[in-house]
């Protein structure tokens, strides 16, 4: 569920995110994604900083397993404290990554996009960790998921936890609302052929 999403630089406020961070892709000579998003890509999320405000950053979508070649790129809402490997990210650096929607697959194997209703930007759910590499550090990010609402149930058992813009703050600050919103009903979502 959620294995590609789309970050669509005509949206203004998809593009302010992304030149925030550019020029800090440059310097470390990575590429981050734009248009369809692949997992392993290095996605643009949002998280708070020392001063508390709302800012952009760098992520590479998806944890290493355990096994070789191995990346969980999804986090079950209903068991996210759990797993060993997501409860302590999911308690201390939650994220959200923002875009303009993600896409399914139905039984045709016909691509679908969702999106909200007036091609508003999503943000889903998420965290991440730091994770030691064999030649440094990396930033890794999850997204979350949940029992899919009314859009999207024919197509999925699954959709990504779509955390309305006015709670973004309290998804990354408040353990507690973070919890209790793991139970939220998801928004409408407008579903179109890709």
């Amino acid at each position: 569920m959620c294995g590609r999403y789309f970050f669509d630089l005509s949206s203004e406020e998809l593009r302010a995110y992304y030149e925030q961070v550019a020029p800090h892709a440059v310097d470390k000579q990575i590429h981050v994604g734009t248009n369809e998003i692949f997992p392993s890509n290095y996605v643009v999320t949002l998280g708070m900083n020392n001063e508390s405000d709302l800012v952009p950053g760098i992520t590479r979508w998806g944890f290493e397993g355990f096994k070789k070649g191995q990346l969980m790129i999804n986090a079950r809402a209903e068991t996210v404290e759990e797993k060993k490997t997501f409860a302590k990210p999911f308690k201390e650096t939650r994220c959200v990554f923002p875009m303009s929607g993600f896409y399914e697959w139905d039984a045709n194997k016909q691509k679908l996009f969702f999106t909200n209703p007036g091609n508003n930007v999503i943000y889903v759910g998420g965290f991440y960790r730091i994770h030691k590499k064999d030649v440094g550090f990396e930033t890794e990010s999850i997204l979350m998921t949940t029992s899919p609402n009314e859009s999207v149930a024919p197509i999925h058992d699954r959709m990504p936890l779509i955390v309305e813009k006015d709670h973004i703050k309290e998804w990354l600050t408040d353990l507690d609302f973070a919890r209790k919103y793991l139970t939220a009903d998801m928004p409408a979502l407008q579903r179109v052929q890709a």
